[in-house]
């Protein structure tokens, strides 16, 4: 969409995009490709578990391996949230508290950025969490409060990784849609065009599938009982 903007408009990138700076761009196309690139650490999680496509079941590459599933969905949410305000998408700040309630940002700021220095808003304390090696499984893990009063918590990676990845798709949802009135204001043709897409890619959201007959052929949607939307 931001290609298709470019390549056929005339005028610096900020005015044809909308943009407020001239470096907005730069962060726009970085954000894209971490969005990306992200989403590969995440799928690699979701298909091969914490202990990896060679089940060594070597402690060290599930350490290292948790911490990146959490830092892949940390810049995963931050990259998202720098595009959502770059295109202007209304309710910034409610779409960062939605983010912050996310089970598996709370993990990341517990046991990987802030293990000895957790602030618990609720209790006004610091706290200390890490994970507990004994029970490092492939997608469920314990989180242990290493400070008083001690407490163990059961965690389940796969639950938590499928929430932070149907905001995400919202999300992004939300801004395409926003994008597509504000990139393609009074170009008819490319609007439909674009939102006939984001329709099919919501279709394929709720389980249905689009069949894409030659060009210029009618398009053919299926959906199932029980699928989602």
């Amino acid at each position: 969409m931001i290609q298709a903007k470019i390549l056929s408009g005339k005028g610096p990138v900020k005015q044809l995009l909308k943009l407020g700076n001239d470096t907005d761009y730069d962060f726009l196309i970085a954000a894209m490709d971490i969005i990306g690139d992200a989403s590969s650490a995440i799928a690699h999680f979701q298909q091969f578990g914490l202990s990896g496509p060679t089940k060594y079941d070597d402690i060290g590459e599930k350490y290292l391996r948790l911490y990146g599933l959490l830092s892949a969905t940390y810049i995963q949410q931050q990259s998202v949230l720098t595009i959502y305000r770059l295109m202007n998408v209304p309710d910034l700040t409610k779409m960062k508290a939605q983010f912050e309630n996310l089970r598996i940002r709370e993990l990341r700021h517990k046991l990987s950025s802030h293990s000895t220095d957790y602030f618990d808003k609720k209790r006004r304390v610091k706290e200390a969490y890490l994970p507990l090696r004994i029970d490092l499984g492939d997608r469920n893990i314990t989180a242990v409060r290493h400070s008083p009063p001690m407490q163990h918590e059961k965690i389940d990676l796969s639950d938590a990784i499928q929430r932070h990845l149907e905001l995400m798709i919202d999300v992004l949802d939300s801004i395409i849609e926003k994008s597509i009135k504000t990139l393609f204001k009074g170009h008819h043709k490319k609007e439909k065009d674009f939102s006939d897409a984001l329709s099919e890619l919501r279709v394929e959201k709720a389980g249905g599938l689009v069949i894409k007959g030659p060009k210029g052929a009618p398009r053919f949607i299926i959906t199932f009982v029980g699928s989602k939307g």
